[in-house]
């Protein structure tokens, strides 16, 4: 059996987090995950591991792995928690999104109808959970909802004596919103689950001003004399466009400052813009290509290439829903990353225009 930090750093990159990530959504301080995996810190107690679980949203089987490796029962009870402890950090260039997600689950004449069941989809990396967690623990502490999380296949006990909403990312059962009509389900995914009454909230990328807020929060965590000024004002927005204004990528960047200067890192990002993020994001980018089916992936192929005909417009939407491609003024465009990771030679099918590329099932 692994030791318990090699354990949690393999399920942690396996769900594409970072150590920052993961103590945000495990409510854990990033200095204790450090050294739980380098191994510093053998003997996790026992509400650690339960944090970790929650925040890596893992599976019975995991779970039970993660407690038999710090030296924990493999027990646990089928009841998840009753609230989140609520993220750390500001929730940066969200309010929107967050304040129009929260209206759709609190709107009484939402109930009876579709907007019970809201699945936030977009392109990995765009802060799907994040959202999620910030409005689950609003609804939680400011409204007094009880909140449920889902991370196993197992149905989670529902209190119908108050309102709840349920975060899960895996495909919800429809007869759960049946049974408890004062239940909301929010589901986080890289598409629309088809589960019927679904409302689908895209959750494209970052505007210009809030990605460079949220580039700089990350970057003082690793240079914390690095200061905005005007000589480099230009590198940092060229930095947010090259990274599409997404969360994840913003924060792997990040870590090179205390290798390059912006203008440095920029010129970097123009080689590649994969090539400073993370294997991961490369990773998950791929997983978002693989909900596309054979029309959806020819499409973006082309678009990648530098087509301009947008296509048919049911193809041009999927694309968009899943946070692929993006509105620039009157067409549709296909973002840096997703592109880089289209066209970037590996292993796998050639789907078109001799671009090889590798789709997971």
């Amino acid at each position: 059996m692994k030791e318990f930090g090699e354990l949690l750093r393999t399920h942690r990159i396996r769900a594409g987090l970072t150590q920052q990530q993961l103590a945000d959504f495990a409510m854990v301080s990033v200095r204790a995950i450090r050294d739980l995996e380098c191994g510093r810190t053998r003997s996790p107690r026992a509400e650690t591991v339960r944090l970790l679980a929650d925040g890596l949203r893992l599976d019975d089987r995991s779970r039970a792995e993660l407690q038999q490796a710090g030296g924990r029962g493999a027990g646990r009870a089928a009841v998840a928690p009753p609230a989140p402890a609520g993220p750390a950090g500001v929730l940066v260039g969200r309010e929107a999104e967050a304040a129009a997600l929260t209206a759709l689950l609190t709107d009484a004449s939402c109930l009876p109808g579709e907007s019970r069941l809201v699945t936030i989809t977009g392109v990995s990396g765009a802060g799907k959970t994040r959202l999620a967690l910030e409005v689950a623990g609003d609804l939680h502490f400011r409204q007094g909802w009880s909140v449920v999380w889902q991370p196993s296949s197992a149905t989670p006990p529902i209190d119908d004596d108050q309102d709840t909403v349920l975060v899960t990312d895996r495909r919800p059962d429809r007869g759960l919103l049946d049974a408890h009509p004062r239940l909301r389900v929010v589901v986080t995914a890289l598409a629309p689950t088809g589960v019927p009454g679904e409302h689908v909230f895209p959750l494209g990328p970052l505007a210009d001003d809030a990605a460079v807020r949220l580039l700089l929060r990350h970057v003082h965590r690793v240079r914390p004399a690095f200061r905005a000024e005007p000589a480099n004002q230009a590198a940092l927005v060229g930095l947010v466009h090259a990274l599409d204004g997404l969360p994840s990528a913003l924060e792997f960047a990040a870590g090179w400052f205390m290798v390059y200067s912006p203008q440095h890192l920029l010129e970097r990002l123009r080689g590649n813009p994969l090539d400073p993020t993370s294997a991961h994001l490369r990773d998950s980018l791929r997983r978002s290509l693989s909900t596309l089916d054979e029309e959806g992936r020819a499409l973006l192929v082309r678009m990648a290439e530098g087509d301009e005909d947008p296509g048919p417009a049911g193809l041009v939407r999927e694309l968009s829903v899943r946070g692929l491609v993006r509105r620039a003024g009157p067409r549709h465009e296909v973002l840096n990353l997703v592109r880089a990771a289209v066209l970037e030679p590996v292993a796998g099918p050639h789907l078109g225009g001799g671009v090889a590329l590798s789709w997971p099932v």
